[in-house]
């Protein structure tokens, strides 16, 4: 079984992947080091690692070479720190698969306007929040994994991020006040 940093390697290395990919290639990988290949643990796995934004989930029209337009793509995250498998080239080689070129621009428009959006509604939640309230300490973390995101995008994809610090700084000063 791969690990989530080897996995984020293989997307490092092939752009974007869809999830059957990613079972072919653990699976070829799994059999080389005579190690077991689990479909369900590679499916937690992938789950995990978009939740944590070692990977982020793209559409067909992000990455060129995409076959099917209803299939969901994986590329390396913000997050990730890929480690390469060291049997990946075999592999590669061995199902015959080609690196897909992204289109970053697109990618980080479309995680942007997510992205704000959920700024936008955690905004919106500390506002109907009183003075003094014991739901401030989760707020301030909740606040805090935002912001940690937010650098973690901002450096992914620099300079495209830009109009979300200004909402943060409008967050940080809100829950400040509500202490």
């Amino acid at each position: 079984m791969i690990s989530a940093a080897e996995l984020t390697g293989i997307t490092y290395i092939l752009g974007a992947v869809t999830f059957d990919e990613i079972c072919a290639v653990e699976k070829e990988i799994s059999y080389l080091r005579n190690s077991i290949h689990e479909t369900s643990s590679l499916k937690e796995i992938c789950i995990e690692a978009l939740k944590e934004h070692l990977l982020e989930s793209v559409s067909a029209e992000d990455a060129s070479g995409a076959g099917i337009a209803d299939n969901v793509y994986f590329i390396t995250g913000p997050k990730a720190f890929p480690e390469i498998p060291p049997e990946l080239s075999q592999v590669i080689d061995i199902l015959k698969l080609s690196v897909r070129k992204v289109d970053m621009d697109t990618v980080s428009m479309k995680l942007l306007k997510s992205f704000q959006k959920k700024v936008n509604g955690f905004k919106t939640k500390i506002e109907s929040i009183e003075v003094g309230s014991k739901e401030i300490k989760g707020l301030e973390t909740e606040y805090s994994d935002m912001l940690n995101l937010y650098y973690d995008y901002d450096s992914w994809a620099p300079g495209r991020f830009e109009t979300v610090a200004y909402n943060l700084m409008e967050i940080s000063k809100k829950l400040e006040a509500l202490k």
